[in-house]
């Protein structure tokens, strides 16, 4: 699951945003995928009445894959959600799975990307900590949606593809945006890289897309919020990609009890160096 993060740095899921003429994203307006729909139908309907009623059609797909998965989803219960009548819906669609990659690939290629633009955070790591945060929130307002990128990828290969061809292209924007160094091995970096986003990834699934009971009960146990998990994430990106973090960075108790063992670990060199954030 690939995501825009400040700096190119991250987990993984969408691409570049695709110009529609129509609203788009406002991080202002929240994270939730579905309500972003119904505001735009709301105050931007398009002109024609057949394009209303695959704007409905398609906000009541998204409504029943958040609910219940793509799996149970049913084509008379879009039509019945949307207040149309069977039958019109294949004036629009083939079946329940091209309804589905549409709404799978709008929410993935525009609104994903839009919401994740970075701003002008003070630093390189406080832009990292709240491209993480963004992220996790996202998951949280979207967590059935993001398991049908999961559960569709699985039954069409073609968006499979789709999304791993995204993947790809992050990784290598974020090799880009590195400082010029010198590997041992070339293709280490690519690697270390695609490694830090299967950890977001999989930080993900565990904690909102197939929540892992034993890991929620560890973090109720430290007292770790969502923002710490995302600050403790963007610690070992940091770490990674560039070494240290600048001196002063506000970190947590959790997170700053995570960072002194990480220094530990790495023979008592300290993660805050030179550079104060700000």
């Amino acid at each position: 699951m690939r995501r825009n993060h400040g700096c190119e740095i991250g987990g993984e899921m969408g691409r570049k945003v695709t110009a529609r003429g129509a609203a788009t994203p406002n991080k202002a307006e929240g994270h939730c995928f579905i309500a972003f729909l119904e505001t735009r139908l709301a105050t931007s309907p398009p002109k024609q009445k057949g394009l209303r009623t695959r704007e409905r059609l398609k906000i009541s797909t998204a409504r029943l894959l958040q609910d219940k998965g793509y799996l149970a989803l049913k084509v008379s219960e879009i039509t019945k959600t949307a207040g149309v009548a069977e039958g019109s819906f294949y004036m629009y669609f083939s079946d329940k799975t091209d309804a589905t990659r549409t709404v799978l690939e709008e929410f993935l290629n525009e609104f994903l990307p839009a919401i994740m633009r970075p701003g002008t955070p003070r630093s390189l790591f406080r832009s990292i900590c709240e491209t993480n945060r963004r992220w996790i929130a996202l998951a949280r307002a979207n967590d059935g949606l993001f398991r049908c990128l999961l559960q569709f990828g699985d039954s069409d290969a073609a968006f499979a593809a789709l999304v791993q061809a995204g993947n790809r292209d992050w990784y290598e924007r974020v090799l880009r945006s590195l400082p010029d160094q010198a590997e041992p091995r070339p293709g280490t970096r690519l690697l270390l890289i695609y490694l830090l986003g299967a950890m977001m990834d999989d930080l993900i699934r565990k904690l909102i897309v197939y929540p892992d009971e034993h890991f929620r009960t560890l973090l109720d146990s430290i007292g770790a919020t969502d923002e710490d998990v995302a600050d403790a994430a963007s610690v070992i990106w940091m770490r990674a990609l560039h070494g240290t973090l600048p001196a002063g960075a506000e970190l947590s108790p959790v997170v700053k009890a995570m960072t002194m063992i990480l220094d530990a670990r790495s023979g008592g060199v300290p993660a805050l160096q030179a550079g104060r954030e700000g």
